[in-house]
């Protein structure tokens, strides 16, 4: 069997090694996944480096999310459940960047077995946490705007299908201005450039309307920017910092807005969460998956063996959808 292991912190392109050892056995509770696919993610790369908020002992298994085929059971499991498809439940305790591995029966969660396979990989992590920064932080009702950075990241683009599918309105920032039509194809219902006329294409979207909801996988100035169209009392989350910059939000909105700043890791959700009320929300998801209503790009698929190149280009800035382990 082989498997992507870390035994040192560093470069996410070398610090991972492939491994050989035997197929593990499951043991009283425990099902054996063989692995379909696996996607590569951001926070999986910054793990790597150490900078991530969790930091596994070490050798590690590598890989948070997955989707794959049981094929062995342990006792105390019905067997009828050999050759059922799951999701492995995003937790950081089992590696995912390997032929097969070993989780307790509850760590997984049944989808559908005719829908695509990589769609349902890329499930765990990001449809969950766009569907969670909708639903956890304020009642938002019909028609009402959320406003978020990073557009046209993974989490971007399921929060503007979900968005659409509860009946509420995006308003989108993108970096580039050819992104714009994409999003809007995609179904947001306004998509404004960062730069120094963004007061202006807000004022223009808006118009007297303000938003009901933040949310911030960026940092940086913008998010000042949208802050300031926020209610009153509104809240900004963070749930990621692609740019490296802090949160910015302007102290006369802090005091004399109400406006709130609240931060989010979907580990802390899961970990705080009933299991079945998180395998009840990815069926829910999963549903979206197969019917086609959930959706992300896929920039290419590797083999185990070629984890470097696949590593690479994941690193890369600007390509165009998920890279993903594929067997």
């Amino acid at each position: 069997m082989k498997a992507l292991q870390l035994r040192a912190f560093g470069k996410p392109t070398t610090a991972p090694e492939l491994v050989q050892s035997e197929a593990p056995e499951p043991g009283a509770g425990q099902v054996l996944v063989a692995l379909e696919a696996a996607p590569i993610n951001p926070s999986d790369l910054l793990l790597i480096t150490g900078r991530y908020g969790h930091r596994p002992p070490l050798p590690a298994p590598l890989g948070a999310e997955g989707v794959g085929r049981i094929v062995a059971v342990g006792r105390a499991v019905d067997p009828v459940r050999i050759g059922d498809r799951v999701l492995i439940v995003p937790t950081l305790e089992h590696g995912t960047w390997q032929d097969k591995v070993v989780i307790d029966e509850g760590g997984v969660v049944p989808v559908d077995p005719k829908a695509d396979a990589l769609q349902l990989a890329m499930l765990g992590i990001n449809p969950l946490t766009a569907d969670l920064l909708l639903r956890r932080f304020t009642d938002l009702a019909p028609g009402a705007w959320v406003g978020q950075t990073g557009g046209t990241s993974a989490v971007g683009r399921y929060v503007i299908a979900l968005a659409k599918e509860a009946g509420l309105r995006t308003l989108n920032v993108v970096r580039r201005p050819e992104a714009v039509e994409e999003l809007v194809e995609l179904g947001a219902d306004a998509v404004v450039v960062s730069g120094p006329d963004l007061g202006e294409q807000l004022e223009k979207a808006l118009g007297d309307e303000e938003i009901s909801l933040l949310l911030d996988g960026v940092g940086g100035d913008v998010v000042a920017a949208l802050a300031s169209r926020l209610v009153f009392g509104g809240t900004v989350v963070s749930y990621g910092g692609m740019s490296g910059a802090p949160v910015v939000v302007s102290p006369a909105d802090l005091i004399f807005r109400d406006v709130h700043v609240r931060g989010f890791w979907l580990k802390h959700r899961i970990d705080s969460t009933p299991r079945d009320e998180i395998a009840a929300s990815y069926a829910r998801l999963a549903a979206l998956v197969a019917d086609g209503v959930l959706h992300a790009p896929v920039a290419a698929t590797y083999p185990l063996e070629q984890y470097r190149d696949a590593l690479v280009h994941s690193a890369q800035a600007g390509r165009a959808g998920k890279v993903l382990f594929a067997w």
